[in-house]
């Protein structure tokens, strides 16, 4: 990679652009969205497009408040360009994604150099979650990239000395805030602060620049707050930052996730395969913040304050040290950088020794990975055998290029390995999955089966696929009871529940009171999802019909 490429920054950008629409968009739109949470932003944005609404999120017919308005809007100008589909839903992560990836190369550039910059935008864009994310209908993409973009332009402000940079700033911050909420800025600003306490530089931002840049920060971000709250008064307040934020933060909203290293094995899995390289370029980052260089204080600043609230929040989730990665990147990025130029392979063994640990933890994963499919999910066995054997033919070419002590070609041929191995497991793997992880399948047969006037119920984790795909709202099962009134209609009724949860409305060890009195009939099965009816089918085919043992004498 010759300096000479690197002076011009339109073919490094043409380069990542390209990369980037393959990683992100290859596919994107031929995979059913998965639930419970891409069909959850998905279903908001396609009943609030059917309303004519752009400033209420709704969800089955009624407001819902979990979520800021702007990834809503994104998704609703892209139904309106591309019409309400799979790529549709996707395209504005993979779009930010893109522009994540061309954004860190140039605040790895301005922070450290040109090169070190273009791989910290491989790296990134070649990690796990940054590329499920970027195909996902969620708001995590859209976050990180605001956040980044922020302190992209805050930097150039910083440095240069420009106070518009600073207004930009505000800008993608605003933009934030209006993707997830206060949270992240928060942090983000307590990171920056932090940063310039520690650098002893606090006055670095004069008054007038920092009050332009708060006053066009709060013109974007506050209205649709304001709005809301007008509009739904304390509703919004307690579920929006009552429940959302305070609540989520205090008292964990999910069985895992809750001791305070659940984020270490996060971070390792979803920076790989670059997390092998983590720890010895976060502590050779961390001499250089002792050794006073700034732009290692703030990548590790960044770092740290987002992984010490999410580690201390009792509610955790595996997208919310997402942000993080922006320092993974840079951090790693650095260290290899250092690691290519010219001498300095001697002064850094614990990079080969890293790379070694990760062409033993790819061969003994891939193995692994094999056999474990084919002992557990043989559908996606063939599938996932053929992307482990892309996988290891790049790292081999890797592999052969380190040894001949050509490290360039070795950093690349990973990249190229990452490449060849999206290429089967999107055309092979992830369609054999989709009828096991989305509703798309079960709602088409669904609609094969019911009536136009027949009612729906569906356990929670359901209820926004069978929605987005079947078209109908359905009852929402998050009580025992409420399936077993649902059941006990006189009319006929669909319900879409867990094989396991069949079985259960007969447990005789199960009080009288919360078990079912009736037969039901399972008419079909996929996964753990079934179809179930209180009548006898149709046209009298079933697979199971379960009732009390009394009855069944």
């Amino acid at each position: 990679m010759s300096d000479n490429l690197l002076k011009n920054h339109i073919i490094p950008v043409a380069v990542l652009t390209l990369l980037s629409f393959y990683l992100f968009f290859f596919h994107s739109g031929n995979l059913a969205l998965t639930d419970p949470d891409e069909t959850f932003y998905a279903q908001t944005a396609k009943e609030m497009l059917a309303k004519g609404e752009w400033a209420t999120p709704y969800l089955y017919g009624k407001p819902q408040f979990e979520k800021p308005i702007l990834f809503y809007w994104l998704l609703e100008s892209s139904y309106k360009i591309f019409g309400i589909n799979e790529f549709a839903s996707r395209f504005p992560s993979g779009l930010l994604a893109l522009l994540g990836v061309i954004g860190i190369y140039f605040l790895g550039s301005i922070l450290f150099n040109k090169r070190a910059g273009l791989i910290s935008a491989l790296i990134l864009a070649t990690n796990v979650e940054y590329v499920i994310l970027s195909r996902a209908c969620v708001t995590d993409m859209a976050l990180f990239v605001f956040l980044l973009l922020g302190f992209l332009f805050f930097f150039l402000g910083y440095m240069k000395k420009k106070g518009n940079f600073y207004i930009f700033a505000s800008v993608f911050f605003a933009l934030a805030t209006l993707t997830k909420g206060p949270i992240y800025i928060i942090l983000a600003g307590a990171a920056l602060i932090i940063y310039l306490f520690i650098i002893k530089d606090l006055g670095a931002i004069k008054w007038r620049f920092f009050l332009a840049a708060a006053a066009v920060f709060l013109a974007i971000a506050l209205p649709w707050y304001i709005l809301m709250y007008k509009l739904h008064g304390k509703d919004f307040i307690d579920v929006f930052f009552g429940f959302h934020n305070i609540t989520r933060f205090l008292e964990s909203e999910h069985e895992i996730g809750s001791g305070p290293f659940y984020n270490i094995p996060i971070l390792f899995g979803g920076f790989a395969p670059w997390s092998a390289f983590l720890p010895i370029a976060l502590w050779r980052m961390f001499k250089k913040a002792m050794a006073k260089e700034r732009a290692a204080i703030f990548v590790l600043t960044w770092f740290f304050v987002i992984f010490a609230f999410f580690s201390l929040s009792s509610t955790k989730l595996a997208t919310y040290i997402f942000p993080s990665f922006l320092s993974s990147a840079l951090v790693v990025a650095v260290s290899w950088d250092e690691f290519l130029k010219a001498g300095a392979l001697k002064s850094i063994k614990g990079m080969k020794v890293s790379y070694y640990l990760l062409i033993f933890l790819m061969l003994f994963g891939t193995i692994g990975g094999i056999v474990y499919a084919k002992i557990d999910y043989p559908v996606i066995s063939y599938g996932l055998s053929v992307s482990f054997l892309f996988l290891l033919f790049g790292f081999l070419l890797s592999f052969i290029a380190a040894l001949n002590k050509k490290f360039m070609a070795a950093f690349l041929f990973i990249v190229y390995a990452l490449l060849l191995f999206l290429y089967p497991l999107a055309l092979l793997v992830l369609p054999a999955i989709e009828p096991y992880e989305t509703s798309k399948e079960i709602s088409l047969k669904l609609l094969s089966l019911m009536k136009p006037h027949e009612r729906l119920g569906s356990e929670s984790n359901y209820l926004a696929g069978l929605a987005f795909y079947a078209e109908k709202t359905p009852i929402d099962f998050d009580k025992h009871n409420t399936l077993i009134k649902f059941l006990a209609s006189e009319e006929r009724v669909w319900c879409v529940l867990k094989e396991k949860n069949h079985i259960q409305l007969y447990d005789p060890d199960i009080n009288r009171d919360y078990r079912y009195m009736q037969p039901s009939y399972m008419v079909y099965c996929i996964g753990k999802r079934c179809i179930v009816t209180n009548k006898a089918p149709y046209d009298g085919k079933y697979i199971v019909k379960r009732e009390r043992e009394n009855d069944r004498k």
